[in-house]
């Protein structure tokens, strides 16, 4: 997938490259919540960057999947284990009347769980395969 983009800033070997959000992008809105059509992302500069250059980044297709199954599959995985581990804590305790609310709490649970470790992780282990690359000035 590539991005068109405009150096804004460069400093310590990295470079802020405002993207204008394509189409696809725009209607995600898991970056800045929607707030605009434009986006600030920090890659590795390139030695003859200069502030203003339209720069073309690119990023794998195989890192924008695995990217997409850690932010979607593994939530939605550890909402349906969190669910069915509520339903047994409901049986073994004998908790008939309420195991579905139970169940429901669980899920959301064991996902709220996920999305921190998938943001703890995330910040302990940046790969460079998840992170755009500057291809063309």
């Amino acid at each position: 997938m590539t991005e068109k983009g405009c150096v804004v800033s460069l400093k310590d070997g990295k470079a802020k490259v405002e993207i204008i959000r394509n189409e696809m992008c725009r209607k995600c809105h898991a970056c800045d919540m929607g707030s605009n059509n434009r986006m600030m992302i920090e890659v590795d500069a390139i030695d003859e960057l200069k502030v203003g250059d339209n720069v073309l980044l690119e990023i794998k297709e195989t890192s924008m999947l695995k990217a997409t199954m850690i932010m979607y599959g593994i939530p939605l995985l550890f909402f349906f284990v969190g669910v069915f581990a509520g339903y047994a804590v409901a049986h073994i305790f004998g908790i008939d009347n309420f195991f579905q609310m139970i169940e429901a709490i669980s899920g959301l649970l064991f996902t709220a769980i996920s999305f921190i470790g998938i943001k703890y992780y995330s910040k302990k282990v940046i790969n460079k395969e998840y992170k755009p690359v500057i291809k063309k000035i």
